[in-house]
C-alpha cells in the first residue's frame, strides 16, 4: 500500500472472536438492548460535567465520528470552558469515560500514539487501562512522546497542571 501512496497505520488480524462479537454489539444496537457508543459518550460526558451544552451537542454530531474515545477529551475541554481547568500546552487525550469521570479503555491505542506523535504532540494522556500495551508500543519503536496513564478525570486535571508547571 506505501507503493501506492497509502499510509497504513496497522494491519490487525481478525479471527471469529472479533468478527462474531462486532455482529453482537450490532445486534444490541439494532434491538435498542445497547446505546450507541458516541451517544453514551455524550451522555457520560454531559453527566459528569453537570449539565449538556451545545458545544457537545455541535461536536457529536459532527460527521466522521464514532466511537467513545473522545469523552475524556470532551470531560477536560468542558472543564476548561467553565474556568475550572487551565491548559496552555498542547495535549493528546483519548480515553471513554463514564458518568461519573473513571476512564476506561480505548480500542486503537497503536494508531493514536502514532497520530498524536505525528501530529507534533509531546504528550498523550491515555486510560490506565491501556497503560501497559502503551508501554510496550513505546519500547519496540522508540516513540519520543510522554504517555501520561489516568484512570479518572481528576488524575487528568492533575497531569495537565504539572505539565503547566512545568513538572
Amino acid at each position: 500500500m506505501a507503493a501506492q501512496g497509502v499510509d497504513v497505520l496497522s494491519v490487525a488480524e481478525v479471527d471469529h472472536k472479533v468478527r462474531y462479537d462486532s455482529k453482537n454489539r450490532q445486534l444490541l444496537k439494532w434491538l435498542h438492548l445497547q446505546k450507541e457508543p458516541l451517544l453514551q459518550m455524550e451522555e457520560n460526558a454531559a453527566e459528569y460535567l453537570g449539565k449538556e451544552d451545545d458545544w457537545l451537542r455541535r461536536f457529536i454530531q459532527q460527521p466522521d465520528i464514532a466511537g467513545n474515545s473522545a469523552g475524556l477529551s470532551l470531560a477536560l475541554s468542558g472543564l476548561v470552558k467553565e474556568g475550572l481547568l487551565e491548559n496552555r500546552l498542547p495535549v493528546a487525550v483519548t480515553g471513554a469515560i463514564n458518568e461519573h469521570g473513571e476512564v476506561s479503555y480505548v480500542g486503537l491505542i497503536k494508531e493514536k500514539i502514532r497520530i498524536a506523535e505525528r501530529s507534533g504532540f509531546l504528550y498523550l494522556i491515555i486510560p490506565s487501562e491501556n497503560a501497559e500495551e502503551a508501554a510496550a508500543i513505546q519500547k519496540e519503536s522508540s516513540r519520543k512522546i510522554k504517555i501520561i496513564d489516568v484512570s479518572h478525570v481528576d488524575e487528568a486535571v492533575e497531569a495537565i497542571g504539572r505539565l503547566n508547571d512545568g513538572g
